[in-house]
């Protein structure tokens, strides 16, 4: 029994660590290129090539570059925290996960279809799987009681 624990916990904590890390990888794709060229990024909302682009506008698609470079490194933090068996890192990704779900709901609502998907399933993935981990090392603790 506790070996088939002990597998499922490994499962479970390298499923999430995975998960961790595509996002990381997409919000370094996003948040570096939007923080960086602005400009170039606001077609990326859904607009063609603009000839003029207001400086809000611009300074917007910055800051969202810049949300999602913080979004990578709360990522990375709660991927460390989560390996070393720390229940604040599970804690970090359901958190993450449920902004993504938020994320994904405003796409909805553009009809920016999807990124709904991506971002809906991406967080509600994100949260059943770190409260999985933190479920089963709970599960762990009190065995070893």
């Amino acid at each position: 029994m506790a070996r088939d624990s002990k597998t499922l916990r490994t499962v479970l904590t390298t499923t999430l660590i995975l998960l961790i890390g595509l996002l990381v990888l997409q919000a370094l794709a996003y948040g570096v290129g939007f923080a960086l060229d602005p400009e170039s990024g606001v077609q990326e909302f859904g607009y063609e090539k603009p000839t003029a682009v207001g400086d809000l506008t611009v300074a917007l698609v910055g800051l969202i570059g810049v949300g999602m470079l913080g979004t990578a490194a709360l990522l990375s933090l709660a991927a460390v925290l989560v390996w070393r068996a720390n229940p604040v890192g599970g804690s970090i990704a359901m958190v993450i996960g449920g902004v993504y779900v938020l994320a994904g709901l405003c796409a909805l609502r553009a009809e920016w279809w999807w990124d709904a998907y991506f971002y809906s399933i991406a967080g509600t993935a994100l949260i059943v799987l770190a409260a999985s981990v933190r479920w089963a090392r709970s599960e762990q603790r009190e065995g070893s009681d």
